[in-house]
Formats: C-alpha cells, structure tokens, sequence
C-alpha cells in the first residue's frame, strides 16, 4: 500500500475503532454487542497483519494507543464484575446456557480480539512499542492476565468447557502481546521487564497454568529480554520472584518432575537457549547457586541434598559442552565454585548414607526412602571435570581459545585447570567418593581375582556383599559405571602437575588407586584407567614412586582359587611378592 493510501486508511480504521470503543463500553451494552465488536476488531487486526505500512502508520497515530489502553481497562472492568456476579452457580455451572455465560464468553472474545490488535500493531514497529508502553497497556494487560490466571486455578473442574476455552485462548493472545511489545526493543525491555520481579507475579502465574503454548510465549518472551543483557538476566537470579521462574524454566525438561508437561520437548531449544543466555551474560556459578535457595523435595529421603533444577542445570551444563569449544562452562571459574562446591556437599551426604544405612541393612533393619538427584549430579559432575581436563579434542579447543586471550599457552591453561583441582577441594573429594563407593558397591570379579595392597583403606577390597534392600540395590545401580568416571578425573587431573600428584598422596589416594587395579565387573576398564593414574602418579613424582615401593602385597582374598580350580590353576604369591598361576597339581 502507497504513503499516501495508507495514512488514509489509517485514520479510517482509527476512526471505526473508536465507534467500536464507544459502543462496547456503553452502560446499556449486550453481549450480542461484544460479539459484533469482537468480529470487527479483528478485522482491523487481519488488516495491519498484512500490511507493514499500514501497521506503522496507524501504530504513531498518538491517540492509538492510549484509545486502546482505555479500552482494555474498560474490559478489565467488565470481566472482573460480570466473572464474580455468580460465582458459584451460573457461571462455574457444568451447562454454559446461562445470561452470565454468555456475557463472560463475549467479553473474553473481546478482550482477546483487542490484545489481538495491540500484538500486531507491535511487531517489529519500535515506535509502536514505545507508545504501547508509554501508554501504559502492560499494566492492564497484566490485570487481566492474573485475574484470568488465578481464576482458572480456583475453578480448575467445575468449569464448563467453553468458558475454558476462551479464557485459554485470552490468556496465550496476552501473552504474545506482552512478547511482541518489548522484543528487540531495550527501551521497552528495561521498562517492563523489573515489573515482573517485584510488582508482579505474572510470569509464575503464566509459567503455572501448564498450557504448553502459554508457557511457550512466556519463554520466548524470557530470551528475548535477557538475550546478551546482564542486568536484566539478574533479576532471575538475584530476586525471589526470579529464582523460582528458573526453578520452573529448568525442572521443564526434568522426565521426573512432576511439573513437567507433555510439550516440555518442543520448548527444550527455548529453555537451552535461556539457559546459554544467562551462563554467557553472567558467572555460570552465579546461576547455579541461585537454585539452592529452593530446598529438595520431601519424597526422597536419602541423597537428595541438591534440587532437581540443579540436576537439570547439570544436563543442560553436558548439553553445551559438547556442543563446542565456545561455552561459558570450560573457563575453570565454575569448576573451581559452584560444581565443586556441589561434588563436596554430595560426597559428604553419600558418606553419611553409607555410615547410617549399610550397618542398618547389615543388622536386618529395615529401611526405607528413595534416591534423590545426587547421584545423577555426581555422574555429571565427575564427566564434566574430566572433560575440561582431558588433553584432546575439544578440551585442548577450549585451552587454545581462552589462552590465547590471556596471552598464555594452552598447556598453561590445562595446568591451571589441574592446579584449580586441588586448590577447590575436588581431588579430595574424589578420593572420598571412590572410599564410600566401594564401601557401598565392592568390587565384583567374575575371572581371575584381585589383590589387596597393605596400608589401602580397604573400600576397595572386596568385604562380605551386604544383604538385599530396596534402597541400597538403587544405590548400587545408580554407582554403575561411577568408579571409572571417578578415576578417570584422578588420572586426568595427575597428568603432568605435581600439585595434583601430591594431592592425591596427600589424601590417601594412592592405596585406594591401587585398590582398583584389577577386574570388576560393575566397572568394566576400572583397571586399565587406575593403571594409567598411577603411571601419572608416578612421572617426576619421586616421593610417590617411594611410597609405592614401599607397600607390599600381603595376600589374595578368601576364595580368591574357587574360579581357577576348575581351569586346573591357583594362584598364590612368591616370595617377591608377585602373583603367579601355577597348576594344582603341581602343589
């Protein structure tokens, strides 16, 4: 459409609002009227959908928006009497045939017709967006969002279908025109956004109405605002209001959560996207902290010291590495603070799980609970550090990238990241976990035995298997595979930095390694990577190397021949204390 035709039309469906403005908000009017009027509003909004000229043009006229924000506060009114006139009998009635019905059905027609406009009229037009905002509809636009919201809550039931229905689809056209009014618009942005923080709930109520294309929209609407903007990201993690909307934004893609719905797939870009968003504006740690004050849920008993948005953090944290070289998350700042903090505190809580319930379990007491999320946490927290020690591949990407910014070498980094090990406490915590699991899940073997190594802690010798629970057997499932993850940090971290290597000796880690060089079947290649960690113990470690001498086998386990005899074998120890297969009847 021409400069010129476009201002005409402008005006003209300017001037057909009004009429429709007036009309619709007259003491005397039906609700016969609102259907009419919501008809006619929508097709002033078909018009400026099509036409980007148009849509500019009858944005900036100045009385546009303020004639639409009278409008909608007018229906703000009407909905808020006409929806509490009867409100227990005709309007939550299972037969929507009644006067009131009808009046709520037309006004919420509406009402949506109208948010309608006010979407269109903001899409990709800044100067709209302002003029919206100036004009305050965001206010009103939220009136109505909460009074809808908090009344699908209370009559969640009772409810007719089609009351349901309407109020459904006023509550997404809101929602798309709260997120076409600031997108891209940083004006806007900074204006609205803070409201949602303090003033207003309206988010977590949105985010709590389980309809998948509301959440949508109020996700959209979430990146657009804090997209490449550290100020406004921080009011998610430095509010009240804004920590629960990660708790819920994360625990969407949580298989376990009940809080998930059946649309959490389709929005997994959208929250993955937020998700890269706030870890590359802000500290990764910062975010991942800001979960804690979100206390674990009641079900689970036992390991449950993290929540299940942390969890999700964790899985989103695995996502993005290995996606690439360019996350946030290989900079050693997270490593050496939130997730190390994390591994301690979940370290310490298997520790006490380990004290309280295996002697319990060992005694014939019952015990009962379920496994929370830390030991899901620990499997991702245990890859992830072993991933940003790791020499190859994207990890030696990542140290290349952020050495060559600080003006040092890549190996320069990788030491660091080493050292960062040890100064965070995280060898020590390794250590542990490998002591507490073996405590929980002994080494199974299936062939040829294992030996035992004098001064070990003996958690990674073989005692006596612990009587079946329900409990424990979901411990030891969840251990699968843990060992190995675990020694793997160790080999990885004692590669070429004498500060780790010390460590290790420091915390008793050395007889544990050695304890795991052999065969278990619940931890297939444990003994090829323990194998590896104490040839890095090792390297330019001299005082390791002598502790090493030092120890000496002392013997095989009970029962170690029950497996070769069949084979016609035993094993035994010779006098330098090396293991040696000789036949049986050559004894």
């Amino acid at each position: 459409m021409a400069q010129y035709a476009a201002e005409s039309e402008a005006l003209r469906l300017y001037a057909a609002l009004e009429l429709i403005v007036t009309a619709s908000t007259a003491p005397t009017v039906t609700a016969e009227a609102w259907v009419s009027a919501s008809e006619s509003i929508r097709d002033i909004s078909r018009a400026v959908s099509t036409d980007e000229i148009l849509r500019k043009k009858l944005g900036i006229i100045p009385a546009m928006f303020p004639l639409l924000s009278h409008f909608l506060s007018a229906i703000r009114g009407f909905t808020m009497r006409i929806y509490s006139v009867d409100d227990s009998d005709e309007l939550i009635a299972t037969e929507c045939g009644y006067v009131t019905w009808k009046a709520a059905d037309s006004i919420t027609m509406l009402c949506t017709a109208t948010f309608q406009v006010v979407r269109n009229l903001c899409a990709a037009v800044p100067e709209a967006q302002i003029l919206s905002c100036q004009s305050g509809i965001h206010k009103v636009l939220d009136d109505i969002l909460t009074y809808h919201s908090d009344w699908m809550k209370k009559y969640p039931a009772k409810t007719c279908a089609g009351i349901k229905k309407s109020v459904h689809a006023c509550i997404q056209m809101g929602t798309q025109t709260l997120a076409n009014m600031m997108t891209s618009n940083p004006i806007v942005q900074n204006k609205i956004w803070p409201r949602f923080f303090g003033e207003s709930e309206l988010l977590l109520l949105l985010l709590d109405t389980r309809d998948s294309k509301t959440i949508k929209y109020v996700l959209l609407c979430i990146y657009n605002c804090i997209y490449n903007d550290s100020a406004r990201s921080s009011l998610l993690i430095q509010t009240a209001v804004g920590r629960k909307i990660l708790h819920i934004i994360l625990t969407q893609i949580d298989s376990d959560s009940q809080t998930t719905n059946e649309a959490s797939d389709d929005n997994f870009d959208i929250i993955y996207a937020i998700f890269k968003a706030l870890i590359t504006t802000l500290p990764p740690s910062n975010s991942f902290k800001a979960l804690c004050f979100t206390k674990p849920s009641t079900e689970y008993q036992h390991l449950n010291t993290i929540t299940r948005a942390h969890l999700c953090f964790l899985k989103l944290a695995d996502a993005d590495m290995n996606a690439g070289n360019d996350s946030a998350l290989w900079d050693d700042a997270f490593a050496s603070t939130g997730a190390a903090c994390a591994l301690k505190v979940m370290t310490a809580s298997l520790e006490r799980f380990a004290d309280t319930v295996v002697p319990a379990v060992a005694n014939g007491e019952v015990v009962e609970g379920r496994v929370g999320a830390d030991l899901e946490a620990i499997v991702l927290l245990l890859a992830y550090f072993t991933r940003i020690l790791g020499e190859e591949g994207v990890s030696m990407e990542s140290a290349a990238r952020e050495g060559s910014a600080a003006n040092i070498s890549a190996a320069q980094v990788m030491d660091r990241r080493r050292c960062s090990m040890v100064n965070s406490g995280v060898i020590e915590a390794v250590v542990k976990f490998l002591m507490v699991a073996g405590a929980l899940e002994p080494q199974k073997v299936g062939g040829i035995g294992k030996s035992g190594i004098a001064g070990g802690s003996g958690m990674g010798s073989s005692p006596g298997a612990l009587p079946g629970n329900p409990v424990l057997d979901s411990i030891r499932n969840g251990l699968y595979m843990m060992k190995v993850d675990a020694m793997k940090v160790l080999c990885t971290s004692a590669f070429k930095c004498k500060a780790a290597q010390d460590e290790i000796r420091r915390v008793g880690g050395i007889p544990v390694i050695l304890n795991h060089c052999t065969i278990d079947d619940q931890n297939p290649f444990i003994k090829e990577w323990s194998v590896f960690a104490i040839r890095n113990l090792c390297d330019g470690n001299l005082e390791n190397q002598r502790l090493i001498e030092s120890m000496e086998v002392v013997g095989l386990p009970e029962g170690q021949n029950e497996g070769l005899a069949a084979h016609g074998v035993r094993a035994g120890l010779s006098e330098d204390g090396r293991v040696r297969i000789t036949p049986v009847d050559a004894e």
